[in-house]
């Protein structure tokens, strides 16, 4: 299937053959992203802000299911961006708190049986742990009082909060949001969708965010012996060639000259 612009409007189309025509990776996205949503169990959201976050993301990054010109490219909602925001507001709620992945790599260019050495997170300093804490307080406030925000202004305009409103009404509270929690959603929600998947969103396998701007992620380790990383394969061809060459001629002769000058003083 030929590839689409991501902000082509394809003019005539109806969703139900549009639908019939999606390739099976994005019927994968569109399944997982329902799963996700139904799944609940969000360590900081009840159901009602995580769905207002969901819808709001999805209007700053729309997927194919948002707005058919972005077909063939996930947006917020395929990759569990909701996830993501409500790991890192609760991540005080893990036993030890999910701020900093682990290493050296992750098991996803090793294969499942292999560990994921990166789902194990590091634990926090008293320093650290004082500092995450006040800065993700300042974010479930704004977080809070945000969600109440766009509810208000969607009952206002006659729905009943702001993830039941008609998206021509979310995009137009989003637009006139000028308290900066817009554009933290957004910060957040390009995170994400490019973070390691260990923070909660990137979803699928590989990530859905990475194959869609091409980056393979992490890719170590890429499977060297043991005898390949402790023994050295010799050392590496030095080509002396123009200026260097002309250097390398004159070398002994240069050091001569710094030694006698070194000797008198100078």
């Amino acid at each position: 299937m030929a590839e689409i612009s991501r902000r082509r409007f394809l003019a005539g189309a109806s969703l139900l053959p549009l639908g019939a025509a999606f390739p099976p990776r994005i019927v994968e996205w569109l399944g997982a992203a329902k799963a996700s949503a139904a799944s609940g169990g969000f360590v900081f959201f009840d159901d009602h802000q995580a769905a207002v976050v969901r819808e709001a993301t999805a209007r700053l990054i729309p997927g194919p299911s948002d707005d058919v010109s972005e077909l063939g490219h996930p947006g917020a909602r395929e990759a569990n961006v909701v996830g993501f925001i409500d790991t890192m507001l609760g991540a005080f709620s893990f036993a030890t708190p999910k701020i900093h992945a682990g290493g050296p790599w992750s098991n996803r260019n090793t294969g499942p049986t292999s560990p994921d050495f990166m789902a194990k997170f590091v634990p926090l300093t008293r320093v650290q742990t004082m500092a995450w804490k006040k800065r993700l307080a300042e974010f479930q406030q704004q977080y809070a009082a945000g969600i109440d925000r766009y509810d208000a202004a969607a009952r206002a305009a006659g729905s009943s909060d702001f993830a039941s409103a008609p998206p021509t009404t979310q995009d137009s509270i989003l637009m006139q949001d000028t308290s900066g929690f817009r554009d933290l959603l957004f910060t957040h929600a390009i995170e994400g969708m490019y973070a390691v998947p260990e923070y909660g969103g990137n979803a699928g396998a590989p990530p859905i965010g990475w194959q869609d701007v091409k980056f393979r992620g992490d890719t170590q380790p890429v499977g060297w012996s043991p005898a390949q990383v402790s023994n050295s394969d010799g050392p590496d061809p030095i080509v002396l060639d123009g200026v260097m060459q002309g250097i390398a001629a004159k070398f002994e002769d240069v050091v001569a000259v710094f030694a006698a000058r070194w000797r008198r003083g100078g």
